[in-house]
């Protein structure tokens, strides 16, 4: 939902970046740099519009490389954001099942980011990415892991994944299945609170700013947020809509395949992982 007062000319050039405190945890090893906005330049995507209680969101999905594919499938998706508050909803234009470079997964993979603002050619403003995945990897991490890091071996370990522990520190190998549980569950839900905590809690202040272009303000207004203080809201935010659903018998879910729906969507149905 674009707002009164934006203007993509005058973006800041950090936004979305890791220079902004953007998705600094995003439920697997932290990418230390982001030096060039890499996920606005998409390969070849396919559109698929979703209409979500009357509001429509644009998935782009990137065809995936030899070993990777895409966990979550478009129908994961809808059900899963048909359960979304329907004002929270709305602050996202574009959903984007991202193919990542070889380098980028080996140096700075993520399960997932939320962008303030990308521009993916007429299709621009605030988006949510989930990544492919390199099926059956692994990932190492520091044995020097802070309280929170701790937490999240935890939450990994909770979700499927499976945790080794040696000398250098850990090894998280996982599987389609684990990872569906990660990104679906919990990326996905976080980002919507990063989402939230950026554009909803500042619309009453940037309308009460003067001279001042509104995303301008609400950029500004964030940037000055600690960066825990972010993930927090962010995780708690994905900790009380997963507890919400788990109650109702909701959460979670087997993954729904429907390949003549993918099909149908011009989608190949080889991109995505099926898991019995």
């Amino acid at each position: 939902m674009i707002r009164k007062g934006w203007n993509p000319t005058r973006r800041n050039r950090n936004i979305g970046t890791a220079k902004s405190g953007h998705s600094q945890n995003n439920q697997m090893v932290i990418p230390e740099r982001w030096l060039q906005r890499y996920w606005e330049k998409l390969s070849d995507p396919v559109l698929v519009p979703l209409n979500i209680k009357g509001y429509t969101l644009n998935l782009f999905v990137e065809p995936t490389h030899t070993g990777f594919k895409h966990v979550c499938t478009p129908q994961d998706l809808v059900k899963v954001l048909a359960l979304i508050e329907p004002f929270h909803l709305e602050q996202i234009e574009n959903l984007v099942f991202r193919q990542p470079s070889k380098n980028e997964h080996s140096l700075c993979p993520v399960w997932g980011r939320f962008i303030y603002f990308a521009s993916l050619g007429r299709y621009a403003g605030p988006g949510i990415y989930l990544e492919a995945t390199k099926l059956n990897g692994r990932l190492k991490w520091s044995k020097n892991v802070s309280p929170y890091g701790q937490k999240e071996i935890e939450a990994l370990a909770s979700e499927g994944h499976i945790i080794y522990q040696n000398k250098r520190g850990y090894e998280i190998q996982t599987t389609p299945e684990s990872v569906r549980n990660t990104q679906l569950f919990r990326t996905l839900p976080h980002e919507f609170g990063h989402a939230v905590d950026y554009l909803v809690h500042a619309i009453e202040p940037a309308q009460k700013a003067v001279n001042e272009l509104e995303s301008e303000f609400i950029y500004e207004q964030f940037l000055s947020k600690p960066k825990q203080d972010k993930e927090e809201f962010a995780n708690r935010y994905a900790k009380a809509f997963y507890e919400e659903y788990l109650k109702r018998g909701l959460f979670p879910f087997k993954q729904i395949w429907d390949e003549d729906a993918m099909i149908e969507q011009n989608l190949n149905p080889e991109w995505f992982c099926k898991i019995e």
